[in-house]
């Protein structure tokens, strides 16, 4: 497996305290089965401002402490970019990190609770330099929620999604855990990572996530999800895109469609 977005860079953000810790995630990962971790700590402005060049350092030093304990672990460098409407702008001028330093992806983190008016506009900005935008866990914000099919529509357009192995395993409550199985279900999900914070809380595993879409879409997808789309990404190259299915707000989920399918009725 390849984790796509971890905070075990140490000192830049809420992620790893220390170098320590951060030493300690990669054991984790390893023992996890997880043979490589794009680091993606926060950039935020006026909170996290850790620009490309700082990026890229922390992930040498980081590589280097791990070829020297012998921890068969490789890291790659990246950022969680909170919206802002100069990011096509700060990525194209060098200021700001994409997945592995290629250009060709940038993880972008939405507000919790809204999504901002003409978003589209920001992701076409990005598309239209060449720069695919994945959207770090969306099925935790609750304006998605409550209208999945603006993710429809962007993901429609062009736009990726990671989701966080922890909500597809109820850690983050039933809704999301919901959500997140609505999304697999509608072909919405192009990657799951660890979102890993630490080597006590939210840490960075992924074996039991993989398991469960193993059960619930099949190996195949699960082998996707886990290691052939993220190794596409590092390399910057292209996924294959399966073609989304619309998904309903309110009551209209996938299991009560299922339920008014059984009687032979129309749950629209």
């Amino acid at each position: 497996m390849i984790d796509l977005h971890n905070h075990m860079l140490p000192f830049l953000d809420d992620g790893a305290s220390d170098w320590e810790s951060a030493v300690q995630m990669a054991h984790i990962a390893v023992d996890d089965g997880i043979i490589g971790v794009v680091c993606t700590p926060h950039w935020i402005q006026g909170c996290y401002e850790n620009s490309r060049s700082i990026i890229l350092d922390a992930v040498q030093r980081l590589q280097k402490k791990l070829d020297e304990e012998k921890i068969s672990l490789s890291v790659f460098p990246g950022a969680e970019l909170h919206l802002d409407f100069d990011l096509p702008q700060r990525i194209a001028e060098g200021q700001l990190a994409t997945l592995n330093d290629t250009g060709r992806y940038a993880l972008i983190e939405l507000p919790m609770d809204i999504v901002p008016f003409n978003l589209k506009n920001l992701f076409w900005e990005l598309i239209n330099l060449n720069i695919t935008p994945i959207l770090s866990h969306p099925e935790r914000n609750l304006a998605l929620a409550r209208d999945p099919m603006r993710l429809f529509r962007w993901v429609e357009m062009g736009v990726l999604t990671q989701v966080t192995g922890a909500s597809l395993l109820g850690r983050f409550g039933p809704q999301t855990q919901k959500f997140t199985m609505d999304l697999l279900e509608h072909e919405m999900v192009h990657v799951i990572s660890s979102d890993a914070h630490s080597p006590r809380i939210r840490t960075p595993r992924l074996s039991q996530c993989r398991q469960e879409v193993c059960r619930l879409m099949g190996d195949s997808i699960a082998r996707e999800l886990f290691l052939t789309n993220p190794r596409a990404i590092i390399s910057g190259n292209s996924i294959p895109m399966r073609q989304p299915r619309p998904l309903e707000s309110g009551s209209q989920t996938s299991a009560i469609r299922k339920l008014f399918s059984l009687f032979g009725l129309d749950s629209k």
